[in-house]
């Protein structure tokens, strides 16, 4: 059975986390099934790839929290091995936290994690990341002042000064 649009491509669910891996959050999204005459719970399951390397799952979320997710992608539950039937991202994420916080035009200051080629990657907080173009004479580990310039799809623009 094929998943359809209708099912849930860009709905908002309220999900149980059931399990937290260092990859990935597994969710249970609970449903109600109306028939002709009566109505039954059903459980759907969900998971949340984690694709940012410097994200720990574990400082944001634990078992049996309770998340709203927004459905990203549909799956064929037969053909996975966790049986999943939604790829979801949670609403809110620490990014979004931070944001209301120090909100776009703010002065931070953040720690450079890493640099690769004309890229660095820069901590503002735990579980908050930007990557932004290289200063000059950026080193690993430097605290360095810096702007929120835009905040779009939970990721931080900086401009480092």
């Amino acid at each position: 059975m094929k998943p359809k649009s209708s099912d849930g491509l860009g709905r908002i669910y309220t999900a149980i986390v059931t399990k937290v891996k260092d990859d990935r959050i597994l969710f249970d999204i609970k449903q109600l099934r109306f028939n002709a005459d009566s109505q039954e719970e059903v459980t759907k399951k969900a998971v949340f790839f984690i694709r940012q390397k410097h994200f720990n799952p574990f400082i944001f979320v634990k078992k049996e929290d309770i998340v709203d997710v927004k459905v990203v992608n549909l799956h064929n539950p037969d053909k996975n091995i966790y049986h999943m039937e939604y790829e979801v991202v949670p609403c809110t994420l620490p990014a979004d936290e931070y944001i209301k916080t120090h909100p776009i035009g703010t002065m931070v200051q953040g720690t450079i994690e890493a640099i690769t080629g004309s890229a660095m990657l820069v901590c503002l907080a735990p579980n908050v990341y930007a990557l932004t173009k290289r200063t000059k004479h950026a080193r690993t580990g430097q605290i360095v002042d810096c702007k929120i310039d835009r905040f779009h799809n939970q990721k931080i623009s900086l401009r480092v000064f």
